[in-house]
């Protein structure tokens, strides 16, 4: 037996790997998916153009409640990092294995699939040279 947030989290993690990225709350029993940031336009939801890419469907009961209007990014929500965006310098918690402990670094880049950070908790300012940095197989922001 799943729990409802396992369930939640499965539905998520489906729409998400199908391409979908915000939810969208509506008037009725449904609410609409998006592949782009929605527009709302007076608290509803309004496609914008012939490329936009949405659906209505009928998950209401399964997802949290969102008031119409109200978006949720799909991403945020399951805690997916989009590494690309994130700024040089910024804390993060890495480590090389599951069992090993958390250890503090800051972000360098995000090249070839993986999350690189500058060596011994230096930063750019602080590294001796650019290629002070080590890839890790664990990465997570840090809450600082």
């Amino acid at each position: 037996m799943i729990t409802d947030k396992q369930g939640r989290e499965w539905v998520l993690q489906k729409l998400y790997d199908d391409g979908w990225r915000y939810i969208v709350g509506s008037l009725d029993d449904y609410v609409y998916i998006t592949q782009r940031e929605p527009t709302i336009v007076n608290g509803f939801f309004r496609s914008i153009g012939l490329c936009e890419i949405y659906k209505h469907i009928e998950l209401k009961s399964v997802l949290p409640s969102l008031e119409c209007g109200e978006v949720m990014n799909i991403a945020e929500e399951l805690g997916i990092v989009d590494w690309s965006k994130v700024a040089v310098d910024t804390p993060i918690l890495v480590k090389q294995y599951e069992q090993d402990e958390w250890e503090k670094r800051h972000f360098a880049y995000f090249k070839d699939g993986k999350v690189c950070a500058w060596l011994c908790g230096a930063t750019s300012w602080s590294a001796d040279y650019e290629g002070d940095t080590t890839d890790w197989n664990f990465v997570k922001l840090a809450e600082v």
